[in-house]
């Protein structure tokens, strides 16, 4: 694979991701971000994009129609443990409205977005060996 509009596009996402941060956690007064709650609440929704376009190449590829080969792709299986650390980070911050799991939220969401764009580079490369 090679880096394409996509992940520019989560890429954008992912300056929002980080302004959103400092805007909450730096108390800027911006409006509907009064707080680590709505903080939180706009982090989720600012990944969904982040994840329907960095991650569309996966849902079009094999590796969905045969399940068994994500168990053999490491930068797959780290994305979807954090992917579920993400999950309970929402739903701590959501509940809780404090500024650690508002935080750890955030830098979860950078990692993935990260792994996703090494992946994307990694696969570019071309092999130096065929596949036998």
């Amino acid at each position: 694979m090679r880096l394409t509009w996509r992940d520019g596009v989560a890429t954008v996402f992912m300056v929002l991701v980080a302004l959103v941060t400092m805007a909450v956690s730096g108390s800027w007064g911006w409006p509907l971000l009064g707080g680590y709650r709505t903080g939180a609440l706009a982090l989720f929704v600012l990944a969904q994009p982040i994840c329907r376009t960095g991650g569309a190449a996966f849902w079009t590829s094999e590796a969905i129609k045969r399940p068994a080969l994500v168990l053999h792709d490491p930068f797959i299986l780290v994305a979807m443990v954090l992917g579920v650390g993400a999950t309970v980070l929402v739903v701590l911050g959501l509940v809780l409205g404090t500024r650690a799991p508002f935080l750890a939220l955030a830098g979860v969401m950078g990692v993935l977005w990260l792994i996703a764009t090494i992946r994307h580079v990694a696969e570019a490369a071309p092999r130096l060996h065929p596949a036998s």
